[in-house]
């Protein structure tokens, strides 16, 4: 006759088993990918807009911030660069931000640039204030700033749109220095 296990050996199996399940590692192609992203190519007047709207130093133009936006009117990519001092966007900075936009909920950003509802995104219900927002709403849905960033999220950036977005928030409108950045960024 065979002795019966204690039921605390038992119990400490049941425990060990437990354990190191628990600790595996994920599975390596657990991670989430991409399956659509917005056009980079027709994303610079979107970021103009959104460094000028939205890249203040007190807002999305700090490194503390999920969204990051970097450009001329605040945080800069490079640390030699300084505000207005390249007074233009600089192709680096425009990258970061597209890769902050796209990065912020991929799993909804590649349903949108699928074909989705843009207003599917925290960012676009933010901007125009359906959702809580510090910044307030910065634009109401169908304006020129809502059509520049859902526009480009739904396949190319409606530049005029962007355009006007931007000369209607600048101080001087046209006659700016910064509006010479959104013809010749």
């Amino acid at each position: 006759m065979s002795p019966r296990p204690r039921p605390i050996a038992l119990l400490a199996a049941v425990a060990l088993l437990a354990a190191v399940v628990a600790c595996s590692a994920p599975a390596p192609d657990g991670r989430y990918v991409q399956t659509a992203l917005p056009d980079s190519a027709s994303f610079p007047p979107v970021a103009q807009l959104l460094s000028i709207r939205c890249g203040s130093i007190d807002c999305h133009g700090m490194p503390y911030r999920n969204l990051r936006i970097y450009g001329s009117t605040g945080m800069r990519w490079s640390p030699s660069d300084r505000p207005l001092m390249p007074p233009c966007d600089t192709p680096d900075e425009i990258a970061q931000d597209y890769l902050s936009v796209v990065g912020l909920e991929p799993a909804t950003m590649s349903a949108v640039a699928s074909g989705g509802d843009p207003s599917m995104l925290t960012m676009v219900r933010k901007a125009r204030g359906t959702e809580a927002h510090k910044g307030g709403a910065i634009w109401k849905q169908g304006d020129d700033s809502d059509t520049c960033l859902t526009s480009w999220l739904t396949g190319a950036a409606n530049a005029a749109a962007c355009d006007r977005a931007i000369t209607s928030v600048l101080p001087g409108g046209t006659t700016n220095p910064l509006e010479r950045c959104v013809v010749a960024p």
